[in-house]
């Protein structure tokens, strides 16, 4: 084996590992500590990228957003719900509009964020539960979301 299949090799292996780290690991994490933002925004991102291009990345995402709903008692499947109705009706009209991409990203950030949290607050209203609390940690979670999709 050359050096540089033993490199891409190792990426792989690395790449995988990140993976199974994140589906599997992170929202046990962001379960117990609330200070870690739950990446609805990102991992939704990866989802509507990715929806024709590499399943992997979109299943893996998927089962990222299905852990985090199941971990942090959130209604199943809320998450998936808005990521979908955003790629289908948002994100090619948003696509033809914003040449940007760094703009594009933030935009359908928010987009996905602000739709699941507006769903989760409709979930609370209709059912009289309280999932989520409107206050400034929710703030922090969508300018991380944000943050992360500046670097991507």
């Amino acid at each position: 084996m050359n050096s540089i299949n033993k490199d891409r090799y190792s990426l792989k292996l690395l790449e995988w590992l990140f993976m199974i780290f994140a589906v599997g690991f992170y929202p046990m994490l962001t379960s117990m500590y609330p200070l870690l933002p739950p990446l609805i925004g990102i991992a939704g991102l990866v989802i509507i990228y990715n929806l024709e291009k590499n399943v992997i990345y979109t299943i893996a995402s998927m089962l990222y957003l299905i852990h985090l709903d199941l971990n942090l008692s959130l209604p199943f499947m809320l998450s998936i719900f808005s990521v979908i109705f955003i790629n289908m009706f948002i994100y090619s009209t948003a696509k033809l509009m914003i040449r940007c991409k760094v703009c594009l990203n933030i935009f359908l950030i928010l987009m996905i964020d602000g739709f699941y949290y507006m769903n989760l607050f409709l979930y609370d209203i209709v059912f009289d539960t309280k999932t989520i609390i409107a206050d400034s940690i929710l703030t922090y979670y969508i300018l991380s979301d944000m943050i992360i999709g500046l670097l991507l």
